[in-house]
């Protein structure tokens, strides 16, 4: 279904009402399937004749974490200011889909193919630029391995691609199997206080308070623990801080156990089902990795925060010097944001003046 754009304000829709966009067309929406059948979303803001380029959220969130209403100007509002044919996709981990159990393999395989596919059927574009974020960035990079996505032409990685670096604290929940071990009796982990299991989440709130004091907010407290420090406190304005909770909502422990087995391995592998499993479906013990640097002889940039401590900004350098090594250094260039986390990147109060520039310019990035 689409929509008028021509209006000069554009609705966004948040978990509880609507807010409407100064600066923005109307919105065109178009509901699609993937591959396997999953039902995905898609937002279109016909801003000007450059892109298509194409949003692609983290885990547990959704495209909404692009155009906060709380920020003078958000990240589509920018990208349409400067001509951009913008498009904000709802993949199968975005909270406003229902929830279902999935490995970053069946998005890398199904969500992210369909995506650009159906961008080229409405536009007639013969490619599609991306910007990708965090979880949907490592299962873009991943199709992108596969060799799934011929037809990207552009791509900024934001804080992770094929190589996986994280703090400490965040490897040693993976090395205690910390979703393996809460898969006996929950379904996902939800930072807001809409739990199906009450018990659990009274007990989740009191763990997590004792590992982030910066704030007194139990959302803030509990995405901390599931995510690591997504963002720098100082980056957010009161608004965006309090309003978290219509950002972020359930995400599954299936795609927590898959993040944990890479940031154990420290690379993109497909998903462990274990020896017996893993011979059926793959024809060997050990799962195999994505780390074929043949699909990604095209434009690219990683861009890394300084202060990143949900992703280290070496997990950016290692993909990045790898491709160089594997396929000459024409084709990729990173970028350091300094002073910022990993969420503010996007949703800090400053960001149109200090990173969406950073983030326009890599889309504009010519191989010489």
């Amino acid at each position: 279904m689409a929509f008028d754009y021509r209006s000069s304000a554009a609705v966004f829709r948040t978990r509880s009402q609507d807010v409407t966009l100064q600066g923005l067309p109307m919105a065109e929406r178009y509901d699609f399937l993937a591959g396997d059948g999953v039902p995905l979303k898609l937002t279109r803001y016909v801003g000007g004749t450059k892109g298509p380029v194409l949003l692609v959220h983290g885990a547990g969130v959704w495209s909404g974490m692009f155009m906060l209403p709380t920020l003078k100007e958000n990240f589509v509002q920018y990208l349409v200011r400067h001509g951009y044919d913008t498009w904000l996709l709802d993949w199968r981990a975005s909270v406003q889909l229902p929830l279902r159990q999935f490995t970053l393999d069946d998005a890398a395989d199904h969500d992210m193919p369909a995506a650009v596919r159906r961008i080229r059927e409405i536009t007639g574009a013969e490619s599609v630029q991306a910007v990708v974020h965090c979880a949907g960035s490592a299962a873009f990079f991943m199709s992108m391995a596969a060799g799934h996505l011929p037809d990207v032409r552009t791509v900024v990685a934001s804080q992770v691609a094929l190589h996986h670096h994280t703090p400490a604290s965040t490897r040693f929940k993976a090395l205690l199997r910390v979703p393996e071990l809460l898969d006996a009796g929950l379904d996902s982990l939800t930072p807001d206080d809409a739990s199906r299991t009450p018990l659990f989440q009274a007990a989740f709130t009191k763990v997590s308070s004792f590992l982030r004091m910066e704030c007194d907010s139990p959302v803030c407290h509990r995405l901390s623990f599931m995510y690591g420090r997504l963002y720098r406190h100082a980056r957010l304005n009161p608004e965006t801080h309090a309003r978290l909770e219509e950002q972020f909502g359930r995400c599954n422990l299936l795609t927590f156990r898959h993040l944990g087995q890479m940031s154990r391995g420290g690379h993109a592998v497909k998903f462990d089902y274990g020896r017996a499993e893993n011979l059926r479906r793959y024809g060997q013990a050990r799962p195999p990795d994505y780390l074929d640097p043949e699909p990604f002889q095209r434009p690219i940039t990683f861009v890394s925060s300084e202060q990143n401590r949900t992703y280290l900004p070496s997990s950016t350098e290692r993909t990045f010097q790898w491709l160089r090594e594997a396929n000459g250094a024409r084709w990729y260039q990173r970028r350091m944001l300094p002073g910022y986390g990993h969420l503010d990147t996007f949703m800090g109060s400053t960001a149109a003046e200090d990173t969406y520039p950073v983030l326009r310019e890599a889309l504009e990035f010519q191989p010489r």
